[in-house]
């Protein structure tokens, strides 16, 4: 089962919001959009993973997307992680396209007249397993045994492995393959090392020590905050800003009208600059200028808050986005 669900990366959720608020002639939109498409490669790749694991039947596997977790004053990123009374398989997902060659110090990308070069992923996928291991004994957790599987995600990437490369050849796989790889380090791996009520600990661990990776997307981009257009957007034609009067969001251009417009524009503020604000500070956001009528559009939301006085701050939801 998914104790850790896939959902959409959070730098990708900020790049998009940025790319709302910006002018569509702004300097920045070329660099903004590659990154937006270099996020949303990831994220796709992710996704016919998870589809795959998704036929895996419930009861064999504690299932964690996406987890980022502290190792002393930095973090280490798990792509995937199941985990089974007798083994806990680290999963790193690849989404590269093109001819992919794989030799021991290096994977080297040609696709499109260019080639990169990256680390190879499986010295990457096993130094995330010894910072595991690290991060399991740290927390006095009970030891188990602990294998590797690296998965590129296109059907149609071509995967060359250098000849004689025994460990890349029996890591690397595409995900069509997947549930074979897993099904086969399962047939060599029976032992128990933990029983459900372990497991239950280290999933409870796992999700408390989970830090969502957030960028300073402003600081990231070199855009100063005066380049960003405040208001409510019209969900309907994306023109900024509504007008609101009575309770009601409405658009001079296309002149739809909403009661929730200014709930995904709160979203944007938490998203590009900072996870609380203010009620001064979203009302300058909103473009209302009554400080009681953004009280009333924050006493729906339920947003999670400190103090009960002019100078309240308001964060953002716990599972936010």
């Amino acid at each position: 089962m998914f104790d850790k669900n896939l959902t959409k990366p959070i730098p990708l959720l900020q790049a998009e919001a940025l790319e709302g608020r910006l002018r569509k002639d702004h300097e920045k939109m070329p660099e903004i959009k590659n990154n937006i498409k270099i996020l949303k490669s990831g994220y796709n790749g992710e996704k016919e993973i998870n589809y795959q694991l998704g036929q895996i039947p419930p009861h064999k596997y504690h299932i964690f997307h996406d987890l980022r977790l502290p190792v002393g004053e930095a973090f280490f990123q798990i792509d995937v992680l199941l985990l089974s009374p007798t083994i806990l398989i680290n999963l790193d997902g690849k989404n590269h396209s093109g001819k992919i060659t794989i030799e021991k110090n290096q994977m080297i990308q040609e696709a499109y007249d260019t080639r990169e070069i990256y680390e190879n992923p499986i010295s990457q996928i096993n130094r995330h397993k010894i910072l595991l291991k690290n991060w399991i004994e740290h927390n006095q957790l009970p030891p188990v045994f602990m294998d590797n599987l690296v998965c590129f995600s296109r059907s149609s990437t071509e995967i060359l492995i250098t000849p004689g490369y025994r460990e890349a050849e029996n890591k690397i796989c595409k995900s069509h393959d997947l549930i074979r790889k897993i099904e086969e380090l399962e047939m060599y791996h029976k032992k128990i090392w933990v029983s459900e009520k372990d497991i239950l600990k280290i999933s409870s661990l796992l999700l408390k020590a989970h830090t969502p990776k957030r960028e300073d997307i402003l600081k990231l981009f070199k855009i100063p905050e005066s380049d960003i257009i405040n208001g409510v957007q019209c969900t309907e034609c994306l023109v900024a800003p509504m007008i609101y009067h009575r309770h009601k969001w409405i658009c001079n251009t296309c002149k739809f009208i909403s009661k929730d417009a200014h709930i995904k524009a709160i979203y944007d503020y938490f998203l590009i600059f900072k996870p609380w604000f203010t009620n001064c500070e979203i009302r300058n956001f909103l473009n209302i200028s009554s400080p009681r009528a953004v009280g009333y559009l924050l006493s729906f939301l339920n947003l999670p808050r400190l103090g009960y006085t002019s100078d309240t701050v308001y964060h953002q939801p716990k599972l936010f986005p």
